[in-house]
């Protein structure tokens, strides 16, 4: 018997959408910590799905807005200040 393996963890840096409109699918992009790219390919509609949770969490749960990600490593959280304004500012 094989004992239960545990779940891989990043720390993700960046994550962002993407819709491929010519393949109907969508993929989250995701940068970890590490400098690992990954990508996660969705169900077509799971970006709808993923909007509505945001929002359900949002409402729930309205204190994870001022929660802070704690970094050892000054030029990591630069880096990801950084990295979020340019999301941000995007749009």
């Amino acid at each position: 018997m094989n004992p239960p393996t545990k779940p891989l963890r990043y720390l993700a840096t960046s994550m962002e959408l993407a819709a491929y409109l010519d393949g109907r699918y969508v993929e989250m992009h995701i940068r970890t910590d590490t400098g690992q790219n990954i990508a996660v390919v969705c169900a077509r509609d799971s970006i709808f799905a993923i909007q509505r949770h945001i929002e359900q969490m949002g409402r729930e749960c309205p204190e994870i807005s001022t929660w802070q990600t704690e970094m050892n490593v000054d030029s990591r959280r630069a880096e990801d200040q950084r990295s979020y304004e340019a999301a941000v500012s995007e749009g």
